[in-house]
C-alpha cells in the first residue's frame, strides 16, 4: 500500500518512518465520523428557529434534511470507490475540506436557497469521509480483536454523536444562534484536517479496476431527489398538476437510467445481482422502511415540541432523549439475542416495536404533553 508501512514488531503503521499509534489514527477519523453523525441530528432542534429567520415554507424546510441525506446517501458508494483508487486518506481530507467548508457557509447563509445548497455540499462531504474512515480503520489495524474493538468505537461515536446532536443543537440554538450548530465543525475540521495531514497513513487498493460510476451516482441522487421534490411539493403544486407530473417523470427516467448504467459498466457502483439474494433484498427494504418512519418522527416531532408545545430548542432537543437511549438499550439486547434466536425473529420484534412507537406517535393530541 502506497505511503503504509507496517511496523511488524509493533504493529503500529508509519508515516514519513516515524512510528504512529492506531488508536490517535482511531481518534481523528472518529472525531470526522462523530461531525457526519452530529449533522444529521443538530440541525432538527434549530429547525423551526431557521424557519422563523428566514421565511421559510414547511415544504421547504425539510430540505435543509433532504439536501444533505439524499446527497450523502447517493455518493456513499462513490465515496467508498474513490478512496480506494485514489487514495483513503487523500479522499478523508478531500471530504474534511468540502465539509468544514460548506458548514461556513451553512452558518454564513442569508436564504433559503443558499443554505439547502451548502447542505447538499456538506452531504457531499460526508459521502467522502464516512467511507474513507472505515477503511482507515480496517488498514490501520490487524484483523482480530483490535479491530474489532476499533470498530466497537466507532460504532459508539456513531450513536453518541446522535444524541449529542440534539442536546449540542438545542444548547447553541437557545443560547447563541441557529448558524452556530453549523460554525462549530469549523474549528473542529480545520483540526482534524491538520492532524490528520501529519499522522494518518495512506493506503489505497493497488488491485482495484481503476474506473469511476461518476454517472452511477449523479443518477441515482438525482432521480431520488426529483422524486422527494416531486412527493414534497405535490401538496401546494397538487398531485396532477403538470410541474409534479414534471418532477414524477424526470425521476422516473433518471433512476431508470442508474439501473442501464449499472447493468453494462465494467465496475458499477451497485451490483444489481445483489438483490437477488432474499435476506440482503429483506434487509435492505425494512431498514428503508425504519429509516422513513424515523426521520419523518424526527422533523415532525421537532416542529409540534416547538410551534406546539411550546419548548425551547434545548428541551426540545432532550425531550428526544429518550428515543436515543432506547436505541442503545435495543442494541444491546439484539447482540445477545441475535446469536441464541436467530436475527429473523429480532429483526421482526423491533420492526414490530418500531410500528408501535410510531402509530403512538400519531395520535398526539393538541393539547399533549
Amino acid at each position: 500500500m502506497s505511503g503504509l508501512v507496517s511496523d511488524v514488531a509493533v504493529g503500529r503503521p508509519t508515516v514519513r518512518g516515524h512510528a504512529v499509534s492506531p488508536w490517535l489514527v482511531l481518534v481523528l477519523v472518529c472525531m470526522a465520523q462523530f461531525m457526519v453523525i452530529l449533522d444529521a441530528t443538530i440541525v432538527n432542534v434549530a429547525l423551526p428557529s431557521i424557519q422563523r429567520d428566514l421565511e421559510m415554507s414547511d415544504a421547504d424546510l425539510q430540505w435543509i434534511v433532504n439536501a444533505y441525506t439524499l446527497v450523502f446517501g447517493g455518493f456513499l458508494l462513490l465515496g467508498g470507490r474513490a478512496g480506494d483508487l485514489l487514495g483513503r486518506k487523500r479522499l478523508f481530507l478531500i471530504g474534511l475540506v468540502i465539509f468544514t467548508g460548506a458548514s461556513l457557509l451553512d452558518g454564513l447563509a442569508t436564504s433559503e436557497g443558499m443554505l439547502i445548497g451548502a447542505r447538499a455540499l456538506q452531504g457531499l462531504g460526508a459521502a467522502l469521509i464516512s467511507p474513507a474512515a472505515l477503511s482507515i480503520i480496517a488498514t490501520t489495524f490487524e484483523e482480530g480483536a483490535q479491530r474489532a474493538r476499533a470498530l466497537g468505537v466507532w460504532a459508539a461515536i456513531a450513536i453518541g454523536g446522535s444524541a449529542v446532536g440534539l442536546i449540542l443543537g438545542g444548547v447553541l440554538t437557545q443560547y447563541f444562534s441557529w448558524p452556530w450548530i453549523f460554525f462549530v465543525n469549523v474549528p473542529v475540521g480545520i483540526a482534524v484536517a491538520v492532524l490528520s495531514l501529519r499522522l494518518i497513513p495512506e493506503s489505497r487498493d493497488e488491485h482495484a479496476h481503476r474506473s469511476y460510476d461518476v454517472a452511477g451516482a449523479v443518477t441515482v441522487t438525482g432521480g431520488l431527489m426529483a422524486l422527494v421534490y416531486a412527493i414534497v411539493d405535490a401538496q401546494s403544486a397538487g398531485w396532477t398538476s403538470m410541474k409534479t407530473i414534471g418532477f414524477f417523470a424526470l425521476a422516473a427516467v433518471l433512476l431508470v437510467a442508474f439501473v442501464v448504467i449499472e447493468l453494462r459498466a465494467k465496475s458499477p457502483l451497485v451490483r444489481l445481482s445483489i438483490f437477488r439474494i432474499r435476506s440482503l433484498l429483506t434487509a435492505n427494504v425494512a431498514m428503508f422502511l425504519a429509516a422513513s418512519g424515523i426521520f419523518a418522527m424526527f422533523f415532525f416531532n421537532t416542529l409540534y415540541l416547538q410551534r406546539v408545545l411550546g419548548y425551547g430548542p434545548l428541551t426540545a432537543g432532550l425531550a428526544f432523549l429518550p428515543f436515543t437511549a432506547g436505541i442503545m438499550v435495543s442494541a444491546g439486547l439484539a447482540s445477545q439475542f441475535a446469536p441464541r434466536i436467530g436475527v429473523r425473529p429480532v429483526a421482526a420484534a423491533g420492526m414490530i416495536l418500531t410500528a408501535a412507537g410510531l402509530l403512538l406517535l400519531t395520535m398526539l393530541p393538541v393539547g399533549g404533553s
